[in-house]
């Protein structure tokens, strides 16, 4: 039977209240401005922060106002407005973004309005796909970036084709390598969490499906959801955690109700979900953050997607699969113990996980004397 299982991550909902300007903050000039996004971003940036250290300050995007349309330019301009105004009172030395998130985006323009340098994380990650609004936002964070943080060689080449090889660029690893392993709980701890989940070691699938192209789709989720159940029906244990958006489509394309036997449950805290991933025999997903996980926790991942931001994960860690190979493949990947065997001996694609301690200083070079020693 399929289940739902309730999390606490999710906010407790507030009361809407008239949407007020937010006070420009008392100026405090110079250092770094970081400006956060989304969830991963958060947990990428993690790194950086601690080797800015006090030079550092977070900012985040200012959220649309109740009232406004749901328009995605309106809720960016409204971002980048407020971020405007805190650049202009705070006058810190550099801006550093991270994404492909709007916010990440409204942080670039309003740097740009203000004349602050930009440093952008994950410079030249690439999807080439046009169309998708992550893809626009990536393209235009690089263009309108002074310092380009790559994450790998092949970044750097993105990077170079799209005329920008001229700049700041920087080859440093991606900061999501050190993220896994500062999140990682101890082998005992993850364990106890897989047991505590009722599943062994090895003989289940961790999925996490939310791109646009899989979830905007009704038919296309319904039927990687299907396929999905042919590895439960197959012996294999299938755990779903899925975002607000995800979790109301499986619902309304009849997941739920069709008796696939999934374990779809809300989205987990990072933590939990690194002890998971970290065990499966298998991952499936179609997102760009768990690729780069599945390389630090040495894990196989099928990746449903036409293209992928992270192709260096294909090489050894992952397959892009059609949705419906799922369950052949996955069949077979599950149960290669001998693959996961020689997953285990393999560096990550993605850094040696020094990558923060390489942003930060690329940083501090920007930052003025005074607040560089401070931090």
């Amino acid at each position: 039977m399929t289940t739902i299982l309730q999390h606490t991550e999710r906010p407790a909902r507030r009361t809407a209240t008239p949407h007020r300007r937010a006070p420009i903050p008392a100026p405090r000039p110079g250092g770094v401005a970081v400006v956060l996004g989304d969830r991963a971003e958060v947990f990428e940036l993690a790194p950086v922060l601690a080797g800015l250290d006090q030079a550092a300050r977070v900012m985040r995007a200012d959220r649309r106002p109740p009232s406004a349309p749901h328009d995605r330019n309106c809720s960016i301009a409204v971002a980048m407005e407020h971020l405007a105004r805190m650049f202009a009172a705070d006058c810190p030395d550099a801006v550093v973004v991270h994404g492909a998130s709007d916010a990440a985006l409204a942080g670039a323009l309003a740097a740009n309005a203000n004349g602050i340098p930009l440093v952008r994380l994950g410079a030249g990650v690439r999807s080439h796909e046009f169309d998708s609004t992550d893809e626009q936002n990536r393209v235009l964070l690089d263009h309108a970036s002074q310092v380009l943080c790559a994450p790998t060689a092949a970044n750097v080449d993105n990077l170079r084709a799209e005329k920008l090889g001229g700049r700041d660029v920087r080859l440093t690893g991606s900061t999501a390598v050190e993220a896994v392993h500062h999140r990682l709980m101890t082998e005992a701890d993850r364990l106890a969490v897989v047991r505590r989940w009722g599943l062994e070691p090895d003989r289940y699938v961790l999925a996490t499906i939310g791109h646009p192209e899989n979830v905007d789709d009704e038919e296309a989720l319904f039927e990687i959801m299907n396929q999905l159940a042919g590895l439960v029906d197959a012996g294999h244990p299938v755990v779903v955690p899925a975002d607000p958006r995800t979790a109301v489509t499986i619902e309304r394309v009849g997941v739920l109700s069709s008796d696939m036997g999934l374990r779809v449950v809300d989205r987990l805290w990072h933590s939990d979900f690194l002890a998971l991933a970290a065990h499966a025999g298998l991952l499936v997903t179609d997102s760009g953050a768990v690729q780069e996980e599945a390389t630090v926790l040495k894990r196989p991942a099928l990746v449903v997607r036409r293209s992928t931001e992270q192709p260096e994960a294909l090489k050894d860690f992952g397959r892009a699969v059609a949705r419906h190979d799922i369950t052949a493949i996955g069949l077979d990947w599950v149960a290669d113990n001998d693959r996961r065997a020689r997953l285990a001996d393999l560096p990550s694609p993605f850094g040696d996980g020094k990558a923060g301690a390489r942003i930060a200083d690329v940083i501090r070079a920007l930052v003025r004397p005074a607040v560089r020693l401070a931090g």
